[in-house]
């Protein structure tokens, strides 16, 4: 056991950990992006320095309208190759991972979805590379979660330094990625969970910066200068068109997921369609294909002004592009495109400004304002589509290294982000997620109850009899284990039910009854759960209270006994969870059983009604000195279809009549509320 001081060593290991991680995603990384360049040059000829759009126009019309079209069939025929449903891939369904608890990545169907993508970006597909950097990243972490046999809340952390590895080797910014999943994937700034993400982060990027010797991605003019104050209040106008624009893209995508859906085809054909679509956009648009980088990095040249006609046209053509990759079950990110699209969008609002202020400002420093405005659209178009602002600010300002957009940058980021939760409450991962049919959990004390399973707080050392057993053989192991409960099993060991030590009190005085009595006489029924119900579900279970465990049982319909889960293990899960205590509530013991560990000497666990003088409050205000010596976990509400337990930390709940609470606290404690309005254990 640890002591007291430093950091335990179970708790150290997650550094370890994390930067495996981030040494495997930054690696991996990079051999990925060298692969793209490698496929990228035998299908295009366009060398590592060579401008992609400049090496579409060299192609011959026919040739750009089959090699994206080649490459979406190659990526349709590594999908069939995918047993069964399309496992995880991508950051979408990596955060359904972490946020929801439930399956993992296997390493097979992993790399043919991530040579699948590798054919989608390397022909010319409109979707980033950091859906499939995350993936690789986060495939390492799930087969280190599984070979450390770590908990869920553990493994969603390993997750969450995966996709901030592969953000970090994609964009070569550290803070961003590390942030990112704080803000959009964790929803939890604990420093527990953001030191390990942050080690995954950075030495993801300093194996990518070692490699591939890259500064800042984007290189603005070094005359670039803050913007004057009238124009900086220019960008909250713009958060608020970005606000709009972040639901059109959103809409775009989600009209060519229900576009391609229709047609029902086989993958490699709606695949090879998309590429198609994008194919033929390339004709005249060859900017739309890739990621877009040499296009921006245009638009950013001070001795280079672009058309507003191409800038307006890339805005909206490499929105439909994306649509179609995207639509036609391209694997990728769409971060990449995301960005381009709001670069395009701020320069065209630069540009309109440009022509407003023609005549009053010098053409060089409207020209220096455009790219500003450039690179702020980005980052507000990014804020409204994944509702983080706070991930959009330091991206951008982690792509470009210039402290000068800041201010724009906050105030267009910040903006969108309202403008867009205020028309839609999801964001573009949730919304995905949702579509699927799942229910996302809403903030940490939900989601603790809600994806944490029962699987993961069960012990196995049940105690079992037949029941046709003797009244005997029920009080030996009665007297001789420590469980007070018997679970009894009929001849196919299917569950009947359960007996506990006051059931058979009548009996043990009466030696005529005790002689004919078998388990089966002695048997009451069982209150069972499946493995895979959450906690939740668990403690609406829990309605008697002098019920102390569950069975844990195949399915309501297969009561086959796999175990039990008690009251106390699943209040210290719920603490654990939700009041960021370092201690788990089980550990493995030298026989790999799952024992619980006992409270700390003087406190206790206990159920106690609501005292007279706390009803009405909520319970942030109620007196500390009232508090002092108690930890509330859970609050029990009677409702008309039975109790309603809520947890009480960090939320609004006002205490009412008839209203329960669990609590972990010291005997003194107890005996001081107890006084004041009852209650009892």
């Amino acid at each position: 056991m640890a002591g007291a001081k430093g950091t335990p060593l179970k708790a150290f290991a997650i550094f370890l950990l994390a930067a495996a991680i981030g040494t495997a995603g930054g690696l991996l990384g990079v051999g990925f992006q060298k692969g793209l360049d490698w496929i990228q040059h035998v299908l295009t000829g366009q060398g590592s320095h060579d401008h992609l759009a400049d090496a579409v126009r060299a192609l011959s019309v026919p040739w750009i309208v089959l090699v994206p079209t080649i490459g979406g069939v190659a990526a349709g025929v590594l999908l069939l190759l995918v047993p069964g449903k399309k496992a995880p891939f991508g950051i979408t369904d990596i955060i359904g991972l972490v946020q929801l608890r439930k399956g993992g990545l296997r390493l097979r169907d992993s790399v043919l979805q991530i040579l699948s993508s590798a054919c989608t970006i390397g022909s010319g597909g409109s979707i980033g590379r950091e859906g499939a950097n995350s993936h690789i990243a986060a495939t390492v972490s799930s087969a280190l979660a599984r070979a450390f046999d770590v908990g869920s809340r553990t493994r969603s952390v390993l997750l969450g330094c995966g996709i901030a590895a592969g953000m970090a080797t994609s964009y070569n910014a550290p803070i961003a990625g590390a942030l990112f999943v704080m803000e959009a994937v964790l929803g939890n700034f604990a420093m527990d969970v953001f030191a390990p993400i942050v080690v995954a982060s950075v030495i993801a990027t300093m194996i990518r910066r070692v490699l591939l010797g890259e500064g800042a991605i984007y290189h603005l003019p070094e005359e670039l200068q803050a913007l004057s104050w009238q124009l900086v209040f220019t960008a909250l106008l713009l958060g608020c068109l970005c606000g709009v624009g972040g639901i059109l893209f959103r809409w775009s995508i989600n009209l060519g997921r229900r576009a391609f859906h229709r047609l029902r085809l086989p993958k490699p054909v709606v695949l090879g369609l998309g590429g198609l679509a994008v194919g033929v956009i390339g004709i005249w648009v060859p900017e739309t294909w890739g990621n877009g980088y040499e296009m921006i990095e245009d638009i950013s040249r001070a001795d280079f002004t672009p058309a507003v006609g191409l800038v307006f046209s890339l805005f909206l053509w490499k929105m439909v592009a994306t649509a179609c990759t995207v639509g036609s079950g391209g694997l990728g990110g769409i971060f990449t495109p995301n960005l381009v699209v709001g670069a395009a969008f701020g320069a065209s609002f630069g540009a309109a400004l440009q022509w407003l202020l023609g005549s009053t400002v010098a053409a060089a420093t409207l020209r220096l304002d455009q790219i500003t405005f450039t690179f702020v659209g980005m980052a507000g178009l990014t804020a409204a589509t994944m509702h983080a602002p706070i991930t959009s600010v330091v991206l951008v300002f982690e792509l470009t290294r210039h402290y000068e957009l800041m201010l724009p940058l906050m105030l267009c980021s910040i903006t969108a982000s309202v403008v867009a939760r205020m028309l839609d409450q999801d964001n573009y991962y949730t919304e995905a997620l949702r579509l699927t049919g799942e229910e996302l959990p809403t903030g940490l004390e939900e989601l603790a109850i809600k994806t944490t399973y029962v699987r993961d707080v069960m012990r196995t050392d049940v105690v079992t009899v037949r029941d046709a057993a003797t009244f005997d053989e029920v009080m030996d192991l009665l007297a001789n284990r420590s469980s007070d409960t018997i679970y009894v099993l009929d001849a196919g060991s299917v569950l009947i039910g359960r007996i506990q030590l006051q059931d058979v009190k009548n009996f043990i005085n009466d030696p005529t009854l005790s002689s004919v009595v078998i388990a089966a006489d002695l048997t009451r029924p069982a209150i069972a759960v499946p493995p895979e119900a959450t906690l939740a579900a668990a403690m609406a279970r829990f309605e008697d209270p002098q019920l102390t465990e569950l069975a844990v049982v195949d399915t309501p319909l297969q009561q086959h006994l796999r175990g039990r889960v008690n009251r106390q293990d699943v209040i210290a899960s719920i603490s654990d969870e939700v009041l960021g205590q370092q201690k788990r509530a089980h550990f493995r013991g030298a026989d790999g059983r799952k024992q619980a560990l006992p409270l700390p000497a003087g406190f206790e666990l206990a159920r106690i009604p609501v005292p007279d003088a706390w009803i009405g409050l909520v319970l942030d205000a109620v007196p500390p000195k009232e508090l002092a010596g108690i930890t509330p976990v859970l609050m029990v509400r009677r409702q008309p279809d039975g109790p309603e337990q809520l947890v009480p930390a960090g939320l609004e709940l006002v205490l009412e009549a008839g209203t329960e609470l669990m609590v972990i606290a010291t005997a003194e404690a107890l005996q001081r509320v107890r006084g004041g309005g009852g209650g009892e254990e």
